[in-house]
């Protein structure tokens, strides 16, 4: 049972992203990315939480991975972001829109709300320069392609795609062939793919084991193998049991604990996960 929902997440996670290189799906969907507002480049490791307006208290907490990305999943209600990292300022005063021309969907601060039901909060954060920063420097060279040269290669991706299929809408008009009839039915399958197919669930949930019922409320903490005392994610379920960790491909320490009215804390289950390209766990855990 479990090769086959491995098998077929992994196809899912593949079609769609072949859908993202036409703009049929969209990687903002996934997680967010903090990142230098003058250079353009990621930034990590950000320490990250999410605010809830009501009662100020951290509903979730994260750290960038080498790529700047985080992602939280957050229930109905008023929020804020505070982020925050060595010889950065946030929030940005160069950036004050929605878009710097590269990244889209930027949050400078302000309190937002989330209506209708759970949903995976992604924005993208501008953070100032204060000084160099020679470690974010040195960790450059890690990174082969950079946000400039990941946005055009998808807009011209797009455009191509585009422009491909007006070519050959014309070529079947003024000399149809089986070549030109085999090119539409390509796009006839992406076009198909694009309505049927379901986005790959981006949250895991935890689950009693007897009563196969969402347990809500606990706390899930993702952690390195090697250094288990470095928190990379964490957060509370939520409705369903759901939770959303976000992480760099690797393998880690997931701990699910509960915590009583008086702040103990009991250990439910602890067990060892790998976390591929998609960069989330999306799977059910038992207790």
């Amino acid at each position: 049972m479990r090769f086959f929902y491995t098998f077929f997440s992994g196809v899912n996670r593949l079609l769609n992203s072949f859908l993202m290189l036409f703009g049929f799906r969209w990687f903002q969907n996934r997680w967010g990315v903090v990142y230098d507002s003058v250079s353009k480049q990621p930034l990590d490791p950000v320490q990250i939480k999410l605010i809830d307006a009501s009662s100020g208290k951290v509903a979730q907490s994260s750290v960038t991975d080498l790529s700047g990305r985080y992602g939280f999943l957050a229930t109905p209600g008023k929020f804020k972001i505070f982020v925050s990292k060595t010889n950065y300022a946030f929030p940005s005063k160069s950036i004050r829109c929605d878009s710097d021309g590269i990244y889209k969907n930027l949050y400078g601060g302000q309190l937002f709300e989330l209506l209708g039901e759970s949903d995976v909060i992604s924005f993208n954060i501008p953070m100032d320069p204060l000084r160099v920063d020679w470690n974010q420097q040195a960790k450059q060279s890690l990174i082969k392609t950079s946000a400039f040269s990941e946005n055009l290669a998808l807009k011209t991706t797009s455009i191509l795609f585009w422009a491909v299929f007006i070519f050959a809408l014309a070529s079947l008009y003024f000399s149809p062939s089986n070549f030109v009839y085999g090119i539409l039915v390509f796009y006839c399958l992406v076009l198909f793919l694009a309505m049927v197919l379901p986005k790959p669930r981006l949250w895991g949930r935890v689950m009693d084991g007897k009563t196969k019922q969402p347990l809500v409320g606990v706390i899930v903490e993702l952690t390195h193998t090697k250094f288990p005392d470095v928190v990379v994610a964490k957060g509370i379920t939520l409705d369903q049991g759901k939770f959303f960790l976000r992480a760099h491909r690797g393998e880690y320490l997931i701990k699910i604990t509960s915590e009583n009215e008086f702040g103990q804390k009991s250990l439910l289950k602890s067990k060892k996960i790998k976390i591929g390209g998609g960069g989330y766990y999306s799977r059910d855990i038992m207790i």
